[in-house]
């Protein structure tokens, strides 16, 4: 039992070995403890704020880039709405120029064709005075002179025109 009650000199040799073990340990060991846990603290501090300021950095950045991103996309609209803007004129362009050059040959093939039946009709009178003179000069056996002629080509012209 004499573990149990220690003696008065006892205790005081296990205080100043308690005193001088916390002064020994202060200097020695939980000093630089305290400074690598301050150190080590403050470099984590040191990332910490570094990288909110690297996630502020990276938010502006991508706010930035939806920005451009959303004005390229307008600009590519606008483009595309100019493109078809200018597809559609020149679309219109087309056809009524088209349209226009159609209207021409029409005209064109018109008057050719007016022209090809007059020509056809003059072909014809001239066919027809032809055969009239001929015809006349061989009922008559003589040859007529100018004026007697075309007074029979008029007459032969009335009597085909009241038959058709």
């Amino acid at each position: 039992m004499e573990l149990m009650t220690p003696s008065g000199g006892t205790i005081f040799w296990t205080v100043v070995t308690f005193i001088l073990l916390v002064l020994i340990l202060g200097k020695v060991a939980w000093r630089p403890i305290l400074q690598m846990l301050d150190e080590r603290e403050k470099r984590i501090k040191e990332s910490l704020d570094q990288a909110e300021k690297t996630r502020i950095a990276a938010q502006k950045t991508m706010e930035e880039q939806k920005q451009i991103i959303e004005a390229a996309r307008k600009e590519a609209q606008e483009i595309l709405a100019k493109t078809r803007k200018t597809a559609e004129a020149t679309k219109d362009e087309i056809v009524t120029k088209a349209g226009k050059e159609a209207d021409q040959l029409l005209v064109k093939a018109k008057r050719d064709i007016e022209l090809s039946r007059d020509k056809a009709m003059e072909e014809i009178r001239e066919i027809a005075v032809t055969l009239s003179i001929s015809a006349t000069q061989k009922l008559i056996g003589k040859t007529l002179n100018k004026k007697e002629h075309e007074a029979l080509v008029a007459n032969s012209l009335k009597s085909l025109r009241g038959i058709n």
